[in-house]
Parts: C-alpha cells; sequence; structure tokens
C-alpha cells in the first residue's frame, strides 16, 4: 500500500514535465490540473478506506478487551467464592468433627448441653456477633433458647412466628431464619441472625448447623429422662 502511494506521489511530481501540451479541449494547465484532480480522488478514497479499515480494526480490539476484562472479572469472583466457600467448608467441618466429643461429654453428664460450637459457627458464617438459637415443639412452644447479642432483638420471633412459614428459611424484617430441615419428636431447631448481605449464600450449611443443634438438644433431653427414671426405679 505505502508503495502505491509513493508511485502516486512520484507521477504528481511528474506530471508537468508529462503533460507538455493541451488538446482540442483543455488547455495544458487545465489538463494537469484534472490529472492532479483525479489522483487527489485516489489518494482520499485509498486513505478513507484504509481509515475505515483501522476503525473496524480498533473497534475489533476494543470489544476483545472489553470480553477479556469480563472473563477476568468473572474468573477472580469464581476464585474467590470457591475460596471463600472452601474457608465456609472447613468451618463446618470442624465443627462436624467436634459433635462426637459433644455427644460423649452430654451423655457423660460432663456438663449441661453446650451449644456454643454451633452459636460461633453461625456466627462466622453469618459474619454476625448477634445470634439466637430455639427449639420449639409443633404446639408452638419454644422449649429452649439459646442467644448471644441484645436478647430483645429476637422477641419478636414467637414460636407462632417460626412456625407460619411453610419454607425452611426465610427472611423477615432483616432477619433470617432457617429451620432444620427435620423435626425430632415434634421439635424443630432455628437459627435466627440478622442479614448483613443481600443473599445469604450458605443456607445449606446453616440447616447442618440447625440439624446438629437440634440433636445435641435431643442426646441431651433424653437422657435427662433416662436418668430420672432409673433414679425412681
Amino acid at each position: 500500500m505505502y508503495w502505491f502511494y509513493l508511485v502516486i506521489f512520484v507521477f504528481i511530481v511528474f506530471v508537468p514535465k508529462i503533460i507538455q501540451s493541451g488538446n482540442i479541449f483543455f488547455q495544458e494547465e487545465d489538463t494537469e490540473s484534472l490529472i492532479l484532480f483525479f489522483f487527489g480522488i485516489v489518494i482520499f478514497i485509498l486513505y478513507f478506506t484504509k481509515e475505515k479499515a483501522l476503525l473496524h480494526v480498533f473497534q475489533e480490539k476494543l470489544h476483545l478487551q472489553k470480553k477479556t476484562h469480563i472473563v477476568t472479572k468473572d474468573l477472580s469472583d469464581s476464585y474467590s467464592y470457591i475460596g471463600g466457600l472452601n474457608r465456609k467448608f472447613d468451618i463446618v467441618k470442624d465443627f462436624i468433627f467436634h459433635i462426637p466429643e459433644s455427644t460423649a461429654d452430654v451423655l457423660a453428664s460432663k456438663k449441661q448441653e453446650s451449644y456454643q460450637s454451633v452459636l460461633d459457627t453461625a456466627k462466622v458464617l453469618s459474619k454476625s456477633e448477634s445470634m439466637s438459637l430455639r427449639f420449639v415443639n409443633v404446639k408452638k412452644k419454644i422449649e429452649k433458647s439459646v442467644e448471644e447479642g441484645k436478647p430483645e432483638e429476637f422477641q419478636e420471633f414467637t414460636a407462632s412466628v417460626l412456625l407460619s412459614k411453610k419454607m425452611k428459611s426465610f427472611e423477615k424484617n432483616g432477619y433470617m431464619v432457617v429451620q432444620s430441615p427435620f423435626h425430632a419428636h415434634g421439635v424443630s431447631a432455628f437459627l435466627i441472625f440478622p442479614k448483613l448481605t443481600n443473599q445469604v449464600e450458605d443456607v445449606e450449611m446453616f440447616k447442618i448447623l440447625a440439624s446438629q443443634a437440634l440433636l445435641l438438644f435431643c442426646v441431651s433431653r433424653y437422657t435427662s429422662l433416662n436418668d430420672v427414671v432409673l433414679k425412681n426405679n
């Protein structure tokens, strides 16, 4: 392309030497002007075509850069999500590994049932310092509640309110409520905590925690009942 421009430029320079006389229609100066005008038009068309091609390439480059940015951002978000999920999985895994120890302590009557590990794990996952764990029976009565934070902030979550929803997890007035997937002898466990993000992505993990809390509750209750029966006998 550049050699073509050079040939045209050289030809334009030598036009006065090539055109030595006029003709019956145009004088010498007019002929030279027409030839120069023609080559000027050719150069303009070539320049316009080249500029349009460069603009198309530039637009394609911007489009590819935008797609690359989106892919890079999605990849970064995926790595962050996987990293966060692995960390949360490790937290829940560590909690589950300690369940036999907690259950053994309750069975051995070394101490009262402790839900501290459940509350601590739930607080890490929810990133909240306030947490309520409640055990509600089908007769709409709270049999036990363990809370951290200000107790009054959970007052609205009565047994009737907790059992009014058919869903195992729901949001109410800025708080998230997660219920154990199944009940045990008519008792369900509920975890209640402030919702600090637009979407809680770890509902299943909270259900696991609620289920394990319900297990500790049942072990403690039925162990106590058995002790009473043995004493009476």
